[in-house]
């Protein structure tokens, strides 16, 4: 069974994915796209990517944490939580310590 790609996040961010046949999920905050992923069936699921202003490290780290989910800066980014989520990844797979 071919797993899906899903990007979720605000319209301007991701509606470009949609070119290249990538289902897109617009949201325009944590709330929604909560109720989002209640919805989506992760078993057909490869990779989710969220932008980061409809992430929420609190409910949605248990998908990152399963290689479900990629938090991506979006057109008006400015919190860096991909790359804070990233690096902390990055740190627990090569045993680094600070």
């Amino acid at each position: 069974m071919e797993k899906k790609i899903i990007f979720i996040g605000d319209r301007t961010s991701i509606e470009f994915f949609s070119i290249f046949n990538i289902e897109t999920i617009f949201s325009n905050s944590v709330e929604e796209t909560e109720k989002i992923l209640k919805e989506i069936d992760m078993d057909k699921v490869g990779c989710i990517f969220i932008t980061e202003e409809v992430f929420d490290e609190n409910k949605f780290m248990k998908y990152v944490n399963l290689k479900k989910m990629v938090v991506i800066p979006s057109l008006k980014s400015k919190e860096k939580k991909g790359s804070k989520i990233i690096k902390e990844l990055i740190k627990k797979a090569t045993g680094m310590r600070e």
